[in-house]
């Protein structure tokens, strides 16, 4: 304390000055209704300035939970477009088609956020901050906005990892859209090109053209079918065999994913069930 004294009487002619000169300025403010007006204006754009720029600190450190929401919300209307079935409406007849059932339900999406991601890889893999807490479970389809991303692979509480579609190991029953022509995609798995993976099992007799689209087949329980996955960038003859070498320009961006859908297959066990693949005991 008495250090401040010494401080305030060592400098006291300084702050008699700066005390009378805002006394003169508030005078003069109050008393002229020009310099008033002027002081309130430049007052108020300083105050703004500020406002704004607050404000504007403000909405960047909340754009994360901005963009959770909206992606929560459009996890909800893809949801809903998932349980639209296109119906081929004869003009004598009339259908009613009842949207608002829960047997109408097939898929259902769970918007998460990306955690980690790798591309350069030969076995790329990424992780969720969603776990089995929210539903997910080792399985289930993932995709963006923008196509097919992986799948689910090992899930905890609170995360969940999954397989890249930019794996090696990891093929999705595809279909050239167009013509209907059912095919695997799969990435080569050489790590230097994460946009391009292969079209498998096309034979020459096919009629494919640069700039096919290539979407999910409805040969699996894991995505819906016509989910993105990528366009037709080249096709020739492979040398050794009789199918087409075909190279596809995946949808997604992996090396700038942030947002993805978990899909809930809500007949998966029923559809696995009674696939075809299972084995028969022909002895039962």
């Amino acid at each position: 304390m008495g250090q401040l004294f010494s401080f305030l009487y060592k400098y006291r002619a300084f702050f008699t000055f700066l005390t009378l000169e805002l006394l003169c300025i508030w005078m003069i403010v109050r008393n002229n209704n020009y310099q008033r007006v002027a002081y309130f204006s430049a007052a108020s754009g300083f105050v703004g300035n500020i406002n704004e720029r607050t404000n504007n600190i403000s909405d960047y450190f909340s754009l994360k939970k901005v963009n959770s929401d909206l992606a929560e919300e459009n996890a909800m209307l893809r949801t809903l477009l998932l349980r639209v079935t296109e119906t081929s409406i004869d003009s004598l007849k009339a259908f009613d088609i009842d949207t608002d059932t829960t047997d109408a339900i097939h898929y259902k999406l769970i918007a998460a956020e990306i955690v980690d991601n790798s591309i350069r890889l030969s076995h790329n893999f990424f992780k969720i901050n969603k776990g089995s807490k929210e539903g997910i479970k080792p399985g289930m389809g993932v995709i963006s906005q923008k196509g097919v991303v992986g799948k689910i692979r090992t899930v905890s509480k609170n995360y969940s990892s999954g397989i890249s579609l930019l794996n090696s190991r990891n093929q999705v029953s595809a279909k050239i859209k167009n013509s209907n022509r059912t095919a695997t995609i799969q990435w080569d798995g050489d790590g230097r090109n994460p946009r391009i993976a292969k079209l498998l099992y096309i034979t020459r007799e096919d009629d494919v053209n640069v700039g096919d689209t290539v979407v999910t087949s409805s040969f699996n329980a894991v995505y819906p079918k016509d989910i993105m996955i990528g366009t037709v960038v080249s096709v020739k003859p492979d040398q050794n065999q009789r199918d087409l070498e075909i190279e596809v320009a995946l949808s997604v961006d992996f090396g700038t994913l942030a947002y993805v859908y978990v899909i809930e297959n809500i007949y998966k066990e029923e559809e696995d069930s009674v696939s075809i693949n299972n084995p028969i005991d022909f002895n039962e």
